[in-house]
């Protein structure tokens, strides 16, 4: 399944997009926990393309998305200043929070959520792929710690 969207560069714009997501990924069976996932990782690279990527008035944003058994990809396609959120710096978890400079952790996160994000640049424009495996099962839960006997 591929499902091509555009919308304008504004943030007004970001909640009917996720809407929109939410309804085609679960309407394909695609759980819970991943559609949490997808719609953090698009709301996160569509409001970064907004607010740093300075894309022109007048253009848009292309979201696409590929759905089969083995994955879903999101790809992201903004024609605003090159940007690689792989060369993000990850941001100093440990430092209170106090002192933490702002920003950072929405990348942070998408870097976490996703399986694999790759980033080319083509006719001007990024284009931001983020991979998520096994979109049909959520994340196994984390071991129960065994207790002493």
């Amino acid at each position: 399944m591929k499902l091509d969207l555009r919308i304008a560069p504004a943030l007004e714009e970001l909640a009917h997009l996720s809407d929109q997501l939410d309804r085609v990924l679960l309407a394909e069976g695609v759980s819970d926990e991943r559609v949490g996932h997808a719609r953090l990782i698009v709301e996160e690279l569509v409001c970064n393309a907004i607010a740093h990527g300075e894309v022109a008035e007048g253009s848009q944003l292309q979201v696409g998305l590929e759905l089969s058994s083995a994955a879903l990809v999101l790809e992201l396609q903004d024609c605003g200043q090159p940007f690689d959120p792989r060369g993000a710096p990850a941001p100093v978890l440990e430092a209170d929070i106090l002192q933490r400079p702002v920003g950072g952790l929405g990348l942070y996160l998408v870097h976490q959520l996703a399986d694999h994000i790759d980033y080319g640049r083509l006719d001007g424009c990024n284009r931001i792929r983020a991979t998520l495996l096994d979109p049909f099962c959520a994340s196994p839960p984390p071991p129960v710690p065994e207790s002493p006997s």
